[in-house]
């Protein structure tokens, strides 16, 4: 396991969006400091550890559901210096 160090923005966010979506809720990772290959590998471990679909783009990470507690414990465990943002 490796820590992270937080990137240039600060802290990981965690949080959780429903705007824009059809009415559906997704859990959002922002401010990862990862190429894109090594989003898109973290992104598939956070979705496979609950159990649903998502995506990786733009230097977010997107998991289908509300999941925020889940991401965020499991990236805390990682060695990620994680937040919880929004509502």
């Amino acid at each position: 396991q490796r820590a992270a160090a937080p990137a240039a923005g600060g802290p990981i966010r965690v949080s959780r969006e429903s705007k824009g979506r059809g009415g559906k809720t997704v859990t959002l990772v922002r401010g990862l400091p990862l190429s894109a290959t090594e989003l898109e590998t973290l992104g598939k471990q956070l979705r496979s550890h609950c159990g649903s679909g998502g995506t990786a783009k733009d230097g977010v990470v997107e998991v289908q559901g509300d999941h925020c507690e889940r991401v965020l414990a499991w990236l805390l465990a990682q060695g990620y210096a994680a937040k919880r943002a929004g509502g």
